[in-house]
């Protein structure tokens, strides 16, 4: 597996850290955790001021506020949508950007697999001393007047459905949560019109189940449906899926966990830094990182940023690679730029 040495950045955390805890992440674990994560930093003598959300948005709010530039680390403690939060706080910065610790609770969580971060709090907190900082690439998003990143997963097509669906599952974990949802979703989805205009000159069009840009290999819990993705490699991974019959869908689904998808003649992927998305039809609605945008939207706009997200990792820690295999070409048809 591929080492981020390249993308390693010494720096020391100085305090105060600044703890951005979500409370009603994971249906409300965020907050049964929060007594747990002072601990840890007490027993650790960390100084540090904490910041309890109070609803949508707010983490952002709080990240934007906090990011002073001078190494401070921003600790996240929440799931996948409060990480997007945070880092988009973050990210807005006009300097750079403090670096970003997490504690994972959510239910995906997608983004601390990806990154090599420990799941047990103590753990989680002990980078605070002994951690290392790494950059990640993020993708960015605009449309209309709006700007926003993601540090995983742009979504378009049935996950969208899904994800308004997840609530109705809340009680299973992540993972079986998501199946649950999708079998809901697939029932009610229709396919969605879309061209997608990638660098080179390449399009691709059509009817789509699912259309994901994506900077890690997982998502929705631990599918595998971009498995070669690299989060420090300068590109975007894109899964473009045809749209499938529902036995074709029962067939195909297992593969998509394992990530042995990717040779289906159903399914394209594409390696690439930049695309814009329209709608041959009617517009369409999209998720960045399990968080549903607010509107349908005609066009988008998608572009990597390069090593611009530094998040505390393990001094050890590995990108974190969907098969154990070095990337090959099977299945992935990289996109050629002059």
């Amino acid at each position: 597996m591929a080492t981020l040495s390249a993308r390693s950045v010494e720096r020391t955390v100085s305090e105060p850290v600044a703890v951005i805890l979500n409370p009603a992440s994971n249906h409300g674990a965020g907050a049964r955790i929060r007594q747990r994560v002072e601990a840890a930093l007490s027993r650790r003598q960390v100084r540090y001021t904490l910041h309890v959300t109070e609803g949508p948005g707010h983490a952002t709010q709080l990240a934007a506020s906090l990011a002073s530039g001078q190494g401070t680390a921003i600790v996240a403690v929440g799931g996948d949508g409060t990480v997007h939060e945070v880092a988009n706080g973050l990210l807005q910065s006009s300097g750079e950007p403090p670096p970003l610790a997490i504690v994972p609770v959510g239910t995906g969580n997608d983004f601390y697999r990806m990154v090599g971060v420990p799941r047990s709090v103590e753990q989680a907190i002990d980078l605070l001393r002994h951690g290392r900082v790494r950059r990640f690439d993020v993708g960015r998003v605009r449309w209309s007047a709006h700007t926003r990143y993601f540090v995983n997963l742009l979504g378009i097509g049935v996950d969208t459905e899904v994800l308004r669906q997840r609530e109705r599952f809340h009680r299973l974990p992540g993972l079986a949560q998501y199946l649950a949802a999708l079998l809901v979703a697939l029932a009610r989805f229709r396919a969605v019109h879309l061209r997608i205009h990638i660098e080179g000159g390449e399009t691709l069009a059509g009817e789509a189940l699912i259309a994901a840009f994506t900077v890690g290999p997982s998502a929705g819990g631990g599918f595998l449906l971009t498995p070669d993705a690299l989060p420090d490699d300068g590109k975007l991974d894109l899964c473009w899926v045809r749209r499938l019959t529902l036995p074709q869908i029962a067939r195909y689904l297992p593969l998509v966990m394992r990530g042995r998808h990717t040779q289906l003649s159903e399914v394209h992927m594409r390696r690439l830094r930049c695309a814009r998305v329209t709608s041959s039809g009617e517009p369409f609605r999209f998720e960045m990182d399990g968080e549903l945008a607010g509107q349908s939207v005609a066009e988008l706009e998608v572009e990597l940023l390069p090593a611009r997200l530094p998040v505390l990792t393990q001094p050890d820690a590995h990108t974190r690679r969907g098969v154990p295999t070095q990337r090959t070409s099977r299945g992935v048809s990289p996109v050629e730029t002059g």
